[in-house]
């Protein structure tokens, strides 16, 4: 199956069954310390990079062999960029807890996350999870490298909007980089 991969075992999530929803490296960020590279789509257009029914298919063939699927603990959408650009993103997750009793986890960088219809889809999941590696806009700047129109409050006010709206978990993900993004006012902000 080319857009999913795993089962792969998370820390956080347990045995963790990842669903890809985008071509290599598009993303709306080019974090110094991804480890896919350097972003080679650097966007904040949300549309269908993989028709939403090739991935949906992809999906039922996996829940068609019931031990296989059985041992999944969580269904993770992710992608090898930023999953929130797929404008298929609810449609997959609605079908996902359509097909399925395990929960239904989003990683996201959060930079589309001031856009309502983003938040809405988000919330159809049980768990979202969300990076914010900095609070100042310099640090913003240097570790996550944004496309030109994302906007750090935009992000911030983005993260309280989903959490007051939101009917899953949120679990708010901050990676620290030596150096970068470590100061007390990093820490602090």
């Amino acid at each position: 199956m080319k857009h999913l991969f795993g089962p792969v075992n998370s820390r956080r999530l347990g045995l963790s069954l990842g669903i890809d929803l985008l071509p290599r490296k598009t993303c709306s960020f080019d974090c110094i310390y991804c480890e896919l590279g350097s972003t080679t789509d650097l966007t904040c257009t949300r549309r269908e990079y993989i028709p939403t029914g090739t991935l949906c298919d992809e999906i039922d063939r996996f829940l068609v062999d019931p031990e296989r699927a059985a041992r999944v603990d969580v269904f993770t959408i992710t992608a090898s960029g930023e999953p929130t650009l797929h404008s298929g993103l609810g449609e997959i997750i609605r079908h996902l807890k359509k097909k399925t009793d395990r929960p239904v986890a989003v990683l996201t960088n959060g930079s589309l996350l001031h856009l309502a219809d983003v938040r809405h889809e988000l919330a159809l999941a049980d768990i979202v999870v969300p990076s914010l590696d900095a609070a100042r806009p310099e640090s913003f700047r240097k570790i996550n490298r944004p496309a030109r129109e994302v906007e750090l409050n935009a992000i911030i006010d983005g993260l309280a909007a989903l959490r007051k709206e939101g009917h899953g978990q949120l679990w708010l993900e901050i990676l620290f980089v030596k150096g970068v993004n470590d100061t007390a006012a990093d820490i602090t902000a």
